[in-house]
């Protein structure tokens, strides 16, 4: 099995993947109805244009939900026992001009419909949950009926990270590994706090204004180093610009990724090439399909 590749193909069929051969898997899926709601981020997306079979795409909230767990049981299949599904959702208010009531907004709570499909279509469980806080919003502020009660609006600039297991056994790591995976007691004490302040990716980011959402490497990074060990393979079905694969390598891990829009080829392999080939003699095996 190839490591260090993205295959640029629906995440629903991961068929170049081999059963129980993974050891983690971080990703952020796409957002629901995407051609309404991307903007809905926290920045512009510089391209609209619909890719076909994109699940974001579908109308239907639980058509969605659906077609995402067909992601999440891929997912179940490649997974090594005791191996971690790290899923990163925000809530998702939904615009005005769709509403059909009095109130102004409604919020579709996507970490938590996708919590239940996880755990009602999968064997796996939900063993943690961490809040990331986007420290440096850029969206526009919500007013609701300031200055006057009673309809104010939370700033929604919160984000959840679920964690959820496959059960088993962990695989036997060697006493180097072990060792060249051991996290400082800082890394410990900031990781393992349940709200992680984390800025959003700026203008500095190659991937700005390109992508609606980009995961943070730093909140990329902490999943990586927390759930798994140098040289093991880290999976992102939703691979987007690339976040999981830089982190993966700045990690000393190796990746897979899938993504369905081909367009983001460009903008991996520009956030890649800002990465070493070797780092410490730990060298990734970079391919692409």
């Amino acid at each position: 099995m190839d490591v260090d590749v993205i295959y640029y193909k629906d995440a629903r069929y991961m068929t170049e993947l081999e059963d129980n051969s993974i050891t983690l898997i971080v990703t952020s899926p796409p957002y629901w109805n995407i051609k309404d709601y991307s903007l809905d981020g926290y920045q512009e997306q510089a391209r609209t244009d619909k890719i076909e079979g994109q699940i974001g795409d579908i109308d239907d909230y639980q058509e969605y939900l659906t077609q995402l767990t067909e992601v999440w049981k891929e997912c179940e299949r490649v997974l090594q026992p005791n191996g971690k599904l790290c899923v990163n959702v925000p809530l998702m208010p939904v615009l005005k001009k769709h509403l059909s009531t009095h109130y102004t907004r409604d919020i579709f709570n996507l970490y938590s419909d996708i919590e239940h499909e996880i755990l009602q279509n999968t064997r796996l469980y939900l063993l943690d949950v961490y809040i990331w806080n986007r420290m440096n919003p850029t969206k526009k502020l919500m007013f609701g009926s300031y200055p006057y009660p009673s309809n104010f609006y939370a700033q929604n600039t919160i984000e959840f990270i679920g964690i959820f297991v496959k059960d088993g056994e962990p695989p036997k790591r060697t006493p180097e590994i072990k060792e060249a995976s051991k996290l400082t007691q800082d890394e410990w004490v900031a990781y393992t706090k349940q709200v992680w302040d984390i800025p959003i990716p700026n203008k500095g980011d190659v991937a700005y204004g390109i992508h609606p959402a980009i995961m943070p490497l730093e909140l990329a990074y902490r999943l990586i180093r927390l759930y798994s060990f140098v040289d093991d393979i880290v999976l992102d079905p939703f691979m987007g610009s690339g976040t999981t694969a830089s982190a993966a390598v700045k990690a000393k891990r190796h990746y897979i990724g899938y993504e369905i829009d081909p367009s983001f080829e460009k903008i991996i392999k520009q956030r890649l090439a800002q990465l070493p080939l070797m780092t410490s003699g730990w060298t990734r095996k970079d391919k692409r399909r």
